[in-house]
């Protein structure tokens, strides 16, 4: 008679911090939320948004200051929000979505302001070039920690 033994302790650790990786995701959820926090510092400081450049505003041109940065409030508004399914980014200034998604503004809607999508992700659910693959990469290492 042929008789195999097989040794699953390892493979039942695993198993089991793997399911508690994904049991409680606030770790993984928080980490994204600070990867956009970091992705919009650096779209506010290059004036871009995932490479493109904004449109320098008049402003900006005229004083030699920055676009979207006049007082850095806008700027010093962004927050995150954290759950076990999700993450958020955003700002509580009520002009934060018009120099996000552009549109016009100003008394009778006199003023066309372009976009100039500072958060990662665009009015259209879309993640700015390179947002992907990073928050890939930490739902990937949140997801395989403690597995050896």
């Amino acid at each position: 008679m042929l008789e195999i033994s097989l040794d699953t302790s390892q493979l039942d650790r695993g198993l089991s911090q793997l399911l508690r990786n994904t049991t409680d995701l606030r770790p993984m959820m928080r980490a994204i939320a600070t990867e956009m926090t970091s992705l919009t510092e650096d779209n506010f400081e290059t004036e871009s948004w995932g490479g493109q450049r904004w449109q320098r505003s008049i402003r900006a041109n005229s004083e030699g200051g920055k676009t979207l940065q006049k007082s850095g409030q806008l700027a010093a508004s962004i927050s995150t929000k954290v759950g076990n399914d999700f993450a958020r980014i955003g700002s509580n200034k009520k002009y934060a979505a018009i120099h996000h998604m552009g549109g016009n503004a100003g008394r009778g809607h006199s003023l066309n302001l372009p976009a100039r999508p500072y958060l990662p992700i665009s009015g259209n659910g879309m993640l700015q070039t390179g947002a992907d693959k990073s928050i890939l990469d930490i739902a990937i290492k949140s997801l395989a920690k403690g597995l050896a």
